[in-house]
């Protein structure tokens, strides 16, 4: 695999001989499935090669790898093949990645984890439960437990001596130094913990009432959608062949379609995609699995992707990231932050931005062509007719074609 970005046969033989040799080849084909480029992939396998010499110098092996010695030799360095060892990103984080792909055989042991704070055996106990029986996300459920371990580390005693004034007192003090956003987040958090304190027998019950209510009417602001013609520029913005602009043309079309958010998009799997019956099969939140329709023009940008897609052995997420290394999206903020490019390059300028806003288009639009509120909160995946309201409660058009003129003052 070395052949790939060496030719020189006297190179060949000074990078094989090294104490990195055996195991430069794997590296090599490692750095060309996360699509790196040849030039950079060259300076990584030198860096490889590099770290290996210094390691053996001070007389560890690679199951010893230490990135820090490596950096401070690189200060002094003289190693004639190093090119002065100058201390550059591409040199300290090719022994990186050489250092992680050699954890990965086996060979190097795992840098040492730092011990995590002890967490309170209720707050596990909740995290389980959150699990368990509502099907929480991680992101939820790290949320939830934060603020559930913050009460718990505030009042200290055993939850059956709370009283109502504690955690009126607990909840107010935190709010007056938070945003909107965590307060709402915050009041649905602990309300939830105190409920299962409260079915556990650990606190009285009906104790989550002493959390206060947030002054917030869902359904007093107007839908944040854009309009068809901001939506054709955005699927425009995404014209090309390169792999870039089809993966950003594929994930724009399934969020005005479907209306899928973000997370849903990038956790996607190629295998929830079933061509033959033209569906396909979307798990959101609370683990809810449903099988939606594949559109026409949806199914075609999909397929165009994949004849570019980088090609990846370890996952089979649909949507993968265009710099190396090419890995899949961890949450829905990566989505949301190609959506947010794709709308600057669109010269859109919107009320919001991100995938959020295209959720709600779509549910604009199906309520435009006469859509039951129902049926749309079917395909949103809502549990209540409320939520499904909020995303597509009017349709200012109509809206403005029914409006009265004001009547004078007499």
């Amino acid at each position: 695999m070395l052949e790939t970005y060496f030719s020189a046969a006297k190179m060949l033989g000074h990078l094989r001989s090294g104490p990195s040799g055996p195991y430069l080849d794997g590296f090599a084909a490692a750095l060309e499935r996360q699509g790196y480029g040849p030039a950079t992939a060259v300076r990584y396998l030198r860096a490889a090669a590099h770290i290996g010499h210094v390691m053996a110098e001070q007389g560890a092996g690679l199951t010893d790898v230490d990135l820090a010695a490596f950096g401070e030799h690189l200060r002094t360095c003289r190693c004639p093949r190093a090119k002065g060892g100058r201390r550059n990103h591409h040199t300290i984080y090719g022994a990186k990645l050489f250092r992680r792909h050699l954890v990965e055989l086996g060979l190097c042991r795992s840098a040492a984890v730092g011990a995590a704070p002890t967490e309170p055996q209720l707050v596990a106990d909740f995290k389980t439960w959150l699990r368990k029986h509502r099907g929480a996300s991680d992101a939820t459920v790290r949320l939830y437990a934060r603020d559930a371990a913050g009460l718990m580390m505030e009042l200290r005693s055993d939850p059956d001596g709370w009283r109502p004034n504690d955690v009126r007192s607990y909840f107010l003090e935190r709010a007056s130094n938070s945003g909107s956003g965590t307060i709402e987040k915050m009041t649905t958090s602990l309300r939830a913990f105190l409920r299962y304190l409260a079915v556990a027998g650990r606190c009285q019950a009906g104790l989550d009432g002493a959390v206060p209510a947030y002054a917030h009417w869902q359904l007093a602001d107007m839908p944040r959608y854009l309009s068809t013609e901001q939506v054709d520029r955005l699927i425009a913005a995404c014209d090309g062949d390169v792999g870039g602009r089809r993966r950003d043309r594929a994930i724009v079309l399934l969020l005005v379609r479907l209306g899928l958010r973000a997370g849903d998009v990038a956790q996607l799997r190629l295998a929830d995609i079933e061509w033959q019956t033209g569906s396909l099969r979307v798990c959101g939140k609370s683990r809810y699995e449903v099988r939606l329709p594949l559109p026409q023009d949806v199914g075609d940008a999909i397929a165009a992707y994949l004849e570019c897609r980088p090609s990846t052995r370890r996952n089979d997420l649909l949507f993968l990231r265009t710099i190396a290394p090419c890995r899949p999206f961890r949450r829905g903020d990566g989505i949301s932050s190609v959506v947010k490019r794709i709308m600057k390059r669109a010269d859109i300028v919107a009320p919001v931005k991100g995938a959020h806003a295209l959720r709600h288009t779509a549910a604009t639009e199906m309520l435009r062509h006469g859509v039951p509120l129902d049926k749309i909160g079917l395909v949103l995946r809502h549990r209540g007719i409320d939520t499904t309201a909020y995303y597509a409660k009017a349709d200012v058009a109509l809206l403005k074609q029914v409006a009265q003129p004001w009547p004078e003052a007499l």
